[in-house]
């Protein structure tokens, strides 16, 4: 078995280039689970033959593709389309192979864990350390769990150094190499056609440019919403502006392609795949980028969908000041930030002040939506709080009331969202939100840690319970042993000891005074106690 491949069309398969070898070699396609199919004999399209090659700048491979083409045509229902779908962080995705030994496939699960350069490939951490892509999974469909579409093939495998990773092919990249397949691909192309570069003319505004990529590019660094200007007149912003845009859209970008343009300054580039969407505000309205995300990101619905899903996207939105919508679009946008996605506005003639406000807001809900999540991480640290201590005695005070402390926060989201959003807002006033802001994060910080404290507290606690209940049972073991059956002292000691142990909740110090005071009586002589764990 060579490996996989995706039926597109009555007689087309996508897979990998070194999944043959060489363009010329002929192979054999099962067609498995398709009833009643037979093997075809199938040869590589030698025009969608795309050897891997190492990328220009040294970020990684490039290509690794191939269309077959089957020497008898399959029913069109066994046929399946691939999407073009954002390969967020953490998505769901399965890949069903066939390594050696299995011929009828396996089926591995994994979560999409972001690029790694070169012409846009996504690395794939297994759900399991075993669900790795091995041997026999290249060119297998990438299905994405929540919609069940196929956005992507099985490129490769790195195992090493404590890492097990696979990588894919995102539909972007596969058509960047093999454009023919865009008439098997469903979704929205990442960049509106009217902000495409289709010029080579060298980029005027290099530090323009060096400042697009490295924003493109993140980082813990890199805010998390800004903004630009760009003039209709200014022909060398707008010029850097669409090179960039598509510079980093995998199905656009240049690389790995022949051009003859001159060669890109150093550090003007933006990674490929760096960009999830980028839209011509002034030529939509809000409803109708509120879809496009929600399909780029394979959800149904509209607006109100988007509220109760994370959002991990980089978009770009040009023409903020033009909108038709202008209040709906604010809406929207700082709807994405609170739903983690970084935002580019780009005005066209908007006054430094109106886009300071337009950014400041954004950002802070970006970090409000950090803050709420951030909380409802803690959530379901409380109910284990009081399990434990139900299970044993100790001193929660503060944990309790570093829990009234995130309650109290959770309250003020809302009131601090209402706020920021309000129409008549000042920058000003957005500032000494932000430095409101700035103190509800550290108190969210310092609750968190100290109810983590307590529950390891607790934890140990109820795991030196344990320990001294197995104790406990053996040293009565010992004694029965000895003769047969304990005497009136020695059982009121077990007595009083064994109720400590199961009294919830258990004081575990008087508990391991018990236990320490009987062991000693059964084995006849003094002993240490053992160090125990403090309640406090």
């Amino acid at each position: 078995m060579l490996g996989a491949g995706v039926l597109l069309s009555t007689d087309t398969v996508l897979t990998c280039a070194h999944v043959l070898g060489v363009p010329d070699r002929p192979v054999l396609v099962d067609l498995v689970g398709a009833p009643r199919s037979e093997t075809v004999r199938a040869r590589v399209d030698a025009e969608s033959w795309v050897p891997e090659r190492g990328e220009p700048r040294g970020l990684g491979p490039t290509g690794d593709l191939a269309l077959l083409r089957l020497e008898r045509p399959q029913p069109a229902g066994r046929a399946t389309r691939l999407r073009r779908l954002s390969p967020s962080w953490d998505r769901r995705v399965g890949m069903y192979g066939f390594p050696e030994g299995l011929d009828q496939g396996i089926y591995l699960r994994g979560r999409l864990a972001g690029g790694t350069g070169g012409d846009g490939r996504v690395q794939i951490f297994p759900e399991e350390p075993t669900e790795v892509a091995r041997r026999g999974f290249s060119g297998a469909g990438v299905t994405d769990q929540q919609t069940g579409q196929v956005i992507g093939i099985v490129v490769s495998t790195y195992v090493g150094q404590g890492l097990r990773l696979s990588f894919m092919i995102p539909t972007e990249t596969v058509i960047h190499h093999l454009p023919e397949v865009e008439r098997w691909t469903d979704g929205d192309s990442v960049v509106d056609r009217a902000l495409v570069s289709t010029s080579e003319e060298p980029v005027e505004e290099l530090a323009f440019a060096t400042w697009l990529a490295t924003w493109l590019r993140g980082g813990a660094e890199v805010a998390p919403a800004d903004a630009v200007l760009v003039e209709p007149a200014d022909r060398a912003r707008t010029l850097t502006l669409r090179r960039a845009l598509t510079q980093a859209d995998r199905e656009l970008s240049t690389t790995g392609r022949a051009t003859t343009g001159p060669r890109p300054e150093p550090g003007t580039l933006p990674p490929v795949g760096s960009l999830d969407l980028a839209v011509d505000a002034s030529r939509q309205i809000p409803v109708e980028l509120a879809e496009r995300v929600c399909r780029r990101m394979g959800l149904d619905g509209g607006q109100e969908r988007l509220a109760a899903t994370l959002l991990p996207l980089t978009v770009v939105v040009d023409g903020v000041d033009r909108a038709p919508d202008p209040a709906g679009l604010t809406e929207l946008l700082e709807l994405l930030a609170e739903r983690g996605s970084r935002l580019l506005l780009v005005f066209h003639a908007a006054a430094p002040k109106t886009r300071r406000a337009a950014v400041a807001a954004l950002r802070l809900r970006h970090r409000l939506g950090l803050l709420a999540r951030r909380l409802d991480e803690i959530a379901p640290l409380e109910a284990g709080l009081h399990a434990r201590h139900r299970q044993v005695r100790a001193d929660i005070r503060r944990a309790t009331q570093a829990l009234t402390t995130v309650h109290a926060l959770g309250r003020l989201v809302p009131r601090l969202r209402e706020e920021g959003s309000d129409p008549d807002r000042t920058a000003a006033r957005l500032d000494r939100l932000h430095e409101e802001l700035d103190g509800y994060e550290r108190e969210c910080r310092d609750a968190k840690a100290c109810i983590e404290e307590a529950l390891t507290r607790l934890g140990a606690l109820v795991d030196r319970r344990e320990e001294l209940r197995g104790r406990l049972g053996a040293a009565r073991a010992r004694a029965r042993a000895a003769s047969g059956e304990e005497d009136l002292a020695l059982a009121h000691d077990y007595a009083t000891a064994h109720e400590l142990l199961w009294r919830a909740p258990c004081d575990v110090p008087a508990a391991e005074r018990a236990v320490a005071a009987y062991v000693r009586a059964v084995i006849g002589h003094p002993d240490e106690p053992t160090a125990g764990v403090s309640a406090t």
